[in-house]
């Protein structure tokens, strides 16, 4: 009797877990396939946006069919070394019009064994001129669109070369993010001569690929909050009824011994 008692309280307490995180969680997050942009990989930030992608990122075989044209750029697969393979690089393109170009790369932390902090990766070899948070214009999108977006932006030098680099990291999952299922957008491209000029053709492949590749979505109420404004007084009994089950569950040794 006293074994089965613990079973209904060890149940009670993953029902009650489960009531929480539905309660307190809006539609999008448990019934879409959502993906979350951010700046950075360890915390949320302000800066963080909820979309829904075009491709699966994490299926090599739907990266294949990534546009081969962004921003009147035409691209070309580059070889990915064994260094950058072992810290998760799963494609490699230059995307080139005339005299310019960008280096596009894409990499799942699922694959890292040697993954550094970008800031480690540059730091090692290079001089890492500027480090801060960009904000890049972009058109908006219906309702739930986006003026704005923003990314990372590095200023890096070795010698007489220096580069602008752009960066991001995506989630998908809705509302499980962790610092290791990431995935890392990176788009780069060498000064010459005028640094304004290529951070301009940096950012703007950067708002044509957000544009091409993700579609934002707003995010609702709570699911325990729109219960209540759907059904009043009666939204609120269910919510309160959602959460008695359980706690009845946890706590029923103690009332069958009373």
């Amino acid at each position: 009797m006293q074994r089965s008692a613990e079973y209904l309280t060890v149940a009670g307490l993953f029902l009650l877990m489960a009531v929480l995180v539905l309660l307190l969680s809006s539609p999008e997050d448990i019934f879409s396939s959502l993906v979350v942009i951010d700046v950075s990989k360890t915390h949320k930030t302000g800066y963080e946006m909820l979309v829904t992608t075009l491709f699966d990122f994490k299926k090599r075989e739907e990266l294949s069919s990534l546009p081969k044209e962004i921003a009147n750029m035409s691209a070309r697969d580059i070889d990915i070394t064994a260094s950058e393979a072992k810290m998760g690089a799963l494609v490699k393109r230059m995307y080139s019009r005339g005299n310019e170009s960008v280096l596009f790369m894409l990499l799942s932390s699922q694959n890292m064994s040697e993954f550094h902090d970008l800031t480690i990766c540059y730091g090692g070899s290079w001089n890492i001129t500027e480090n801060r948070v960009m904000e890049i214009q972009a058109q908006r999108l219906g309702e739930a669109g986006y003026s704005s977006i923003h990314v990372n932006r590095f200023i890096v030098q070795r010698g007489n070369l220096e580069m602008v680099v752009l960066y991001w990291f995506m989630w998908d999952g809705g509302i499980v993010r962790t610092d290791k299922n990431f995935m890392l957008i990176q788009v780069a491209t060498p000064v010459e001569g005028d640094r304004e000029k290529a951070v301009a053709l940096t950012s703007e492949y950067t708002r044509e690929f957000f544009l091409r590749m993700y579609k934002p979505v707003a995010k609702s109420h709570v699911i325990g909050q729109q219960m209540a404004d759907s059904y009043g007084i009666l939204g609120y009994g269910i919510d309160a009824l959602a959460l008695l089950v359980p706690l009845l569950m946890i706590f029923n040794s103690k009332i069958q011994r009373r």
